[in-house]
């Protein structure tokens, strides 16, 4: 019942959900009887399932064996958070302050890994706990010869010096205000002179070995070049932050806003300087994830109700997205050799798809072996039509990052 009421895109009242019992199954129950079950047990439960899931996933190469291979895991992290009713506030704090409309809120960490789409991490938090927090707190997860992706958020030398102890690597760009010293750690970067030599012998991708912050962090510090309109228009959101703050703009920051700025600890035969931002750009992935899982599952706008019923539903839309993803994926990996454009899957097209074959999906948890298999190939056929990642102009293009890195691999 749980399962099929978060495939609806619309929330389910308690009669609806009695209803549905009473027809599909002959169960008759009084709403007031099917509410009382949606207990701290019943959250325990789903809670425990979606662990489960989570370590009972298979670990296919999406792209085949060559995508990334460097790496162990290519771990890409990050957090969406939304607003829910005020009367879960006591345990569901929000960032806002007392009386803000976000004085409730909840927190998703999502962790997955770009080679095979594993769930890495899922955790539902309060909205208040931060992404360095949660940077952290999981850094024991992080095993050696991993790749760590994340954004600033999550930026934290005390992490990235845990992650190198532990033979991991990381790849992060760079904030504007932490202090740049040479390799030796004695003097600060002169943005102004690599500006200069950059753009006086045409070069667009750089490095240096530098140390970063009062720690002295040693990492490799990968300059790119920013096309003008994109440095004009980061000139004019920086004046005007500096303007509301009552400050003027500092001539070192007019120098770095020429750049995109990444640091890593992987050295240039794992990670060449000019395949560093085509990799980072694979972190927008997990961006594209919550977009969807918003838009199409609807994680964000469960109806007031309450605690222990909002968190079970939440939990079982997250079970449901594993599901779908697993089934996904699968049918990824083996379309992997695919030849042409059509090689990747739309993540929307299939999320969307799949959301709408629920009915044709619930019995395959339920059947035989034999019928099961019968199902799923059906929805590898339905999958492998018209369900591929379109190139589009202008915007980022994930087939060829993808088929640069596989291309490099095998060089």
């Amino acid at each position: 019942m749980l399962f099929y009421a978060a495939s609806l895109s619309q929330n389910s009242s308690l009669e609806y959900l009695v209803s549905y019992l009473d027809s599909q199954y002959g169960i008759d129950m009084r709403k007031q009887s099917l509410d009382a079950r949606f207990s701290e047990r019943a959250v325990n439960f789903v809670k425990a399932v979606l662990m489960h899931l989570i370590r009972e996933q298979f670990s296919d190469l999406l792209y085949g064996e060559e995508f990334l291979s460097n790496f162990n895991y290519v771990r890409i992290k990050d957090s969406t958070k939304f607003n829910i009713p005020s009367n879960l506030a006591s345990n569901y704090r929000g960032s806002g302050g007392h009386g803000d409309i976000s004085n409730a809120g909840i927190s998703i960490q999502y962790e997955f890994d770009l080679k095979t789409g594993m769930f890495l991490d899922l955790q539902i938090t309060e909205a208040i706990r931060n992404d360095q927090q949660d940077a952290t707190e999981t850094s024991d997860n992080i095993c050696e010869n991993d790749l760590v992706i994340r954004d600033l958020g999550y930026f934290s030398t005390a992490v990235f010096r845990k992650i190198r102890a532990q033979g991991a690597f990381f790849l992060s760009r760079l904030p504007s205000g932490v202090l740049i010293y040479d390799e030796k750690g004695e003097n600060e970067i002169d943005f102004e002179e690599i500006y200069d030599l950059m753009t006086e012998n045409s070069i667009g991708t750089c490095e240096r070995k530098i140390c970063i912050t009062k720690e002295k962090l040693p990492v490799r510090l990968i300059f790119g070049l920013v096309p003008q309109e994109v440095y004009q228009e980061r000139i004019r959101r920086k004046q005007q932050e500096e303007k509301k703050r009552g400050r003027q703009m500092k001539k070192k920051t007019k120098f770095l806003l020429h750049f995109n700025l990444f640091i890593t600890n992987a050295g240039a035969e794992k990670l060449h300087a000019e395949k560093v931002m085509p990799l980072y750009r694979f972190r927008w992935q997990v961006e594209l994830a919550f977009l969807n899982w918003k838009s199409v599952f609807s994680i964000h706008n469960l109806h007031k109700m309450k605690e222990s019923r909002y968190i079970t539903m939440l939990y079982i839309r997250l079970i449901l997205i594993i599901v779908n993803l697993q089934i996904i994926n699968r049918v990824q990996s083996l379309l992997s050799n695919h030849p042409g454009k059509g090689s990747v899957l739309s993540y929307r097209k299939t999320c969307q798809t799949m959301k709408n074959s629920f009915l044709d999906l619930l019995p395959i948890l339920r059947c035989s072996k034999e019928e099961a298999i019968l199902l799923l190939g059906d929805i590898y056929r339905m999958l492998s039509k018209n369900h591929w990642r379109e190139k589009r102009k202008k915007r980022e293009n994930f087939i060829e990052n993808m088929h640069l890195f596989i291309c490099t691999s095998k060089k």
